[in-house]
Parts: structure tokens; sequence; C-alpha cells
């Protein structure tokens, strides 16, 4: 009997237990299994209730409705995702995950689908057709995937959709014939951003998308003109066609979109002028047109856009002056002008009523006048370009009180007089370059006050006495080169042990060479050409697989081959030339040194006969042995030269990279060279010069 009451209860529990596991939990648990350490879906257990669980979401009969798993750390696919089961699931959000393979069509058979977002993970694969037969669908994102074309022919009407997102896939051809096509009428955002689609835009979007509010199809390949159609898309509110390969001007119809925030046309080679009707915008608060080759004035119609935030007018051939009606602009945080041929003065009341203004860069124009007191106004100011101007006059004193300002450019102008005392009150200041100005006098103290300071370039003035406190700072980049011996304490800056970019040259230093500059680990360009350092080039035991750049030129160096070079394994660029070494230049360069691109030795005292292992630097560019003391044949093995025949296989010098939370600093590898008695600086296209010069010797025997 009790056999028996015991087979019931069993029996019970069993049936219980099967009730319990409802088909929706058993599919969601086998799609679980199916993934790689589904940490995050702990709570997803036979013990709890479906509706419980971490992400679903379920109506009032406990059927599942929604599965919002965004930014979760998924790893698996979605091949055991579907289930006959999920009847009622109206949104799918597994944005922002690590899901790959392809996306399977039977994603199509869930018909209730309102919201699917599998955008930012590692899809791969055609994009379904079977997709547009989701006929209740109204949010469709497959962006940030490795999606390739779907069978377009096949896609069926969406008349459903509100918005789509394809943006930076794998998409390729002329603008979606599954879009171009139909008439999407309840469409209001479309991303086809970052594919290479390519091809003339459509003059029928108005009628194809007649309620869009947001169109993005920068990052493509699209060309010819700017259809003027796009004037009828009445309620559209970003317009995004940046880098693209659009010709033909700005239309001056895009004026009547009257609800326009966000207007970005960089970065193509539309040429022509700025429309005077762009000043009809008067809710537009982005206006992206750099790099356009636009050759205009700025229209002071312009000023009439009053929630203007963000304006970017950099690299095209902008002349005349800053309009005074640019003061109207009172929202403005971001205005850039940088590269064009602007000249005059700043309006003083320009920086009056910009009192909301974070970053403002009008380097590489024609400025004149001084650098005007009311920028004290922008309280808010983080980055302040003024570089390669014609600026003249004081630093304002006022710059001392702007606490937030990180970056402050003054290179390149025609600036005189001291650098204000009170410098030390910027502590904010993370990258100060006052370079090529005609500034004089001793440092202030206060400059040891700028405790966040990593990049300052001091180069070409007249400043003398040495840098206050300078092992205290946590300088990425010191360029205290053309000055009047700022580096009376030189081994000081052995000190700053997180230094990458180190340039003394043309000061008044002297004496032997401190070994310690060796020891910095992190250090990849060292400068300090064009001094009167003496004795020999010290050895040491520390292997920097940092050092990129070391020029030494200019000096009065003596003593052998540096044996220190050995140890600098990433090498680049050698410059020796100029000094009063000798000896023999040693066969363990071809093996030590395997990046050299160029190595200058011109003008010293070597001798002996010319190591064919410098044929072994395979991608040595240029080789500068002249007027040495250098006897013998010329090496057969220099005509083997791999790079200096192959041309076309080199690559442009690395950048140094200097980065912090708010900006991002890229120096190329640069050296001014002497070759064939011309000065040239190695940078750009001439950074694919090559030649070999061993004139000034005594060789003998017949060239390779």
């Amino acid at each position: 009997m009790d056999l028996q009451k015991l087979f019931y209860v069993s029996a019970f529990l069993l049936i219980c237990t099967a009730k319990a596991i409802n088909p929706e939990a058993e599919a969601l648990l086998r799609w679980k299994s199916s993934l790689v350490r589904a940490n995050s879906l702990s709570s997803w257990s036979i013990s709890s209730s479906t509706c419980s669980w971490f992400g679903v979401t379920c109506d009032a009969a406990g059927h599942v409705t929604e599965l919002h798993l965004a930014s979760v750390g998924l790893n698996g696919t979605l091949h055991a995702f579907y289930s006959a089961a999920f009847q009622n699931l109206s949104v799918l959000d597994l944005r922002n995950n690590h899901l790959v393979g392809v996306i399977p069509a039977n994603i199509s058979l869930f018909l209730t689908l309102t919201v699917l977002d599998l955008s930012y993970n590692n899809f791969v694969g055609d994009i379904p057709y079977q997709l547009s037969k989701l006929h209740l669908i109204v949010e469709l994102d497959l962006g940030n995937n490795h999606l390739t074309n779907p069978e377009y022919a096949k896609f069926s009407p969406m008349f459903s959709l509100k918005l789509l997102s394809l943006d930076n896939n794998d998409l390729s051809g002329t603008f979606p014939q599954f879009i171009a096509n139909g008439t999407n009428v309840r469409m209001r955002s479309l991303d086809l951003s970052g594919n290479a689609f390519s091809g003339p835009l459509p003059a029928s979007l108005p009628e194809m998308i007649p309620r869009l509010r947001y169109l993005n199809l920068s990052s493509n390949g699209f060309s010819g003109f700017i259809p003027r159609s796009l004037s009828r898309l009445q309620k559209l509110k970003w317009l995004c066609l940046n880098s693209n390969n659009l010709t033909g001007g700005i239309p001056k119809e895009l004026g009547m979109i009257n609800g326009l925030r966000k207007l970005l046309l960089g970065s193509n080679s539309l040429g022509g002028s700025i429309p005077d009707s762009l000043g009809q915008l008067q809710l537009l608060e982005t206006l992206g047109i750099r790099n356009t080759s636009l050759v205009s004035t700025l229209p002071h119609e312009l000023g009439n856009l009053t929630s203007i935030r963000r304006m970017y007018l950099a690299y095209n051939w902008l002349l005349g002056s800053l309009p005074p009606s640019f003061a109207r602009m009172q929202e403005m945080r971001e205005f850039g002008i940088r590269g064009n041929s602007i000249s005059g003065t700043i309006p003083q009341e320009i920086l009056t009523n910009w009192t909301k203004l974070v970053d403002f860069d009008v380097g590489g124009n024609l400025l004149t006048g001084s650098i005007p007191s009311q920028i004290n106004n922008c309280k808010d100011l983080k980055f302040l370009s003024l570089y390669g101007n014609n600026f003249t006059g004081w630093i304002p004193v006022e710059m001392a009180s702007m606490p937030y300002l990180q970056l402050l450019d003054l290179s390149q102008n025609h600036l005189t007089g001291i650098m204000p005392s009170d410098i030390g009150n910027a502590t904010s200041l993370k990258m100060f370059d006052i370079s090529f100005n005609h500034l004089v006098g001793e440092l202030p103290a206060a400059i040891s006050s700028l405790v966040n300071l990593i990049v300052l370039d001091l180069a070409s003035n007249k400043f003398t006495g040495i840098i206050p406190n300078i092992d205290r700072k946590q300088f990425s980049v010191l360029n205290v080169a053309e000055n009047k011996s700022l580096g009376e304490s030189f081994c000081a800056f052995c000190q700053l042990t997180l230094l990458r970019i180190l340039d003394l040259s043309n000061n008044q230093l002297f004496g032997e060479l401190p070994g310690c500059f060796w020891n910095m680990k992190d250090l990849q360009s060292l400068d300090l050409s064009s001094n009167a350092f003496s004795g020999e080039v010290p050895a040491s035991t520390y292997h920097n697989t940092s050092l990129r750049l070391l020029h030494l030129s200019d000096n009065k160096f003596t003593g052998c081959f540096p044996a220190v070079i050995r140890n600098f394994k990433s090498l680049v660029i050698l410059d020796l030339g100029n000094n009063n070494i000798s000896g023999v230049i040693p066969p363990w360069i071809g093996e030590s040194n395997p990046l050299l691109r160029i190595i200058g030795l011109r003008s010293n005292m070597f001798s002996g006969s010319i190591p064919w292992q410098l044929s072994q630097l395979s991608h040595l560019q240029l080789l500068d042995l002249a007027e040495n003391n250098f006897v013998g044949p010329i090496p057969e093995s220099f005509a083997n030269f791999s790079l200096m025949r192959q041309t076309s296989m080199m690559l442009p010098l690395a950048e140094i990279n200097i980065q912090s939370s708010s900006f991002i600093l890229s120096l190329s590898d640069v050296m001014d060279i002497i070759w064939k008695g011309h000065e040239y600086t190695f940078q750009g296209r001439n950074a694919f010069v090559t030649g070999i010069d061993l004139s000034g010797n005594s060789l003998t025997g017949e060239i390779p």
C-alpha cells in the first residue's frame, strides 16, 4: 500500500514539473545551453517562473512578449533560438553582444515581432530576405555587423516599418532596391551609413519615404549631385551625407527644410559656395561642411542660426573675414574653421557672446591682430587652437583664469613678450603649445602648478633659464628646441619617466651626454642635435625597445660608432651626421636594427670598408655616408636594397600617438636632411624618397 502511494505521489510530481516547464521556457533554456558561458542568464532556471527571468517580459497570460538582452556579454549563435512556442513575441533586443554566425531565416516566423534589434554583434552572411515577411515590424536594426547583400528582388514591401538601420556592414551596390521600389509611408528613420553603396542618390526619395525624419547615408561611395528634391522632405530633422563622393555644390533648396537640426555634408568634393539660404534653418544645431572643397566667403546670413551649437567648416578654401553677425549664435559650443584662408581679426563681440563655447579652432588661417581678451568670457572653454595665423602682441593674461582649458595651441604666430606669470592658474591644461613665436624671458615659476600637463612645446622662441620643477611633471612630449639654454640642468630630463618625445635640439647644451637618457623606457623620439655635446656617446646595458628616432647630429661627439645603438631594436631613424666619430661601421647593424629606414653618418671620420651587412636592412630608404674616410669597393649587395627597388611597397612613416581622455595627438616621424646639398624634411611625400650618398670618400672599383 505504501509503495502504491509513493508511486502516485511521484507521478503527480512529474506531471507538475512537466507543466511548470512550459514550451517557451523550454525553448529559452535550449538556446541558453547553446551559448558560451551565459553567466548573465543565471536566473534562467526551472526553479523559477519564466516571467521572473532576467530580460524576459510577459503578458497577463504569462506568455513571453519581450526579450531585452542588450549588452549582457552573450556569446554564441541564434541557430537554436527559434521555437514555434513564441506566438506572442513582439520585441527581440540582442544588441551589443558577441553573437556570431548567420541570422537564421526562421526569425521571420515570429509573425508578432514589432522590434528586432541585432545590432553591434558579429553576424555574417546575407541579410535574410524572409525578414521582409514580418508584416508587423516597426523597428529593424541590423547595424554594426558583417552582413552582405540580400536578395533584394525577393524582398516584400514592409509597410509597417518606421526605423531601418543597416549601418556599418558590408553592403554594396546602388541604393537598395527594396526601398527604392516601394512607398514606405511610415518610415521615419533610415540609416545605411558605413557601407559601400555607390551610384547616385535617388531624386525620388521624397516620394519613397515622405515622412522621413532621420536620413543617414554617410561613409559610402554615393556620387553625383545632392538631389534638390530633398527639400520636399519637410519633416526631416537629420540629413547626414558626409564622407561620400558627392559633387555639384550645396543645393540652396536645403535651406527650405525648416525643421532640420543636423546637416552633415563634410568630406565630399562639393565645391561651390555656402548658400545664403542655410541661414533660414533657425532650428539647426549642427552644421558640418568641412573638407568639401568650398570656395566661398562666410555668408553673414549664417548669423541667423540662433540655435546652432556646432559648426564645422575646416579644410576648405574659405576667404574673407569672420562676420560680426556670428555673434548672434549665442548657443555655440564647438566652432572649427581650421585650414582655410580667413583673414582679419576675431570680432570681439563673437567671444563676448559665445559664453557657452567649449571648442574654438581657427588654426591654419590668416587671422591678424591681437588675441582678444574677451576670450575670458568663455568660461567653459576646453580646447583653444589659434596656431598658424598672424596674431601679434602678448599672450592675454586672461587666459590664465580659464579653469577648464585643456588644450591651448598658440604656435606659429608672431606673439611677443613674456609668458603670463599666472599661467599656473590654468590647472586643467594638458597640452600647451607656444612654439614658433617670439616670446622671451624666463619661464614663470607658476608653470610648475600645471600638474596635468602632458604636452609642452616651447620650441623656436627665446626663453632662457630652466623649466621650473621639471622633475614633477607627467610629460609625454617636451620640446624646447631652438631657445636660449633651456637645459642647464638637463640631467633632470631623465626623471621624466613617462616621456615619449624629447627635443632639446638647437640650444646651447654642452658637456658629456648623461647615460640616463637610455633608461627612459617609453622614450620613442630623442633629438639632441645642433648642440655642443662632446665625448663619447655613453653605453648602456638597458635595452630600449621603444626608441624609434635618434638625432645626435651637429654636435662634437667623438669615439667609435655608439655601441648603445645595438640596444634599440625599434630604431627607424638614426642621425649621427656632422660629429667627430671615427672607426668602422659595425657589422651587427644589419641584424640589431632591422627597422632602420634612414641612416645619416655624413661628415664624420668613419673609416674602413662599408659593411655589406647594411644591405640586410630591408626597410632602408636613405643611406648617407658622404664626407668620411671609407675605402675599398662598394659592396655588391647594395644593388639588392629591396625597398629602394620597390618604392610602391613603402608605407608612410609610423605616427606616435599621444592619447589622453580629452584628445589624441598624432606626431609623425620627421627628419630634416641635407641631401645632395639641399635640405629636405623627411615627412609627407618626401618620406618616400630613396637614395644612397657615398660622395667624399675614397671608394674604388665599379658601382654595383
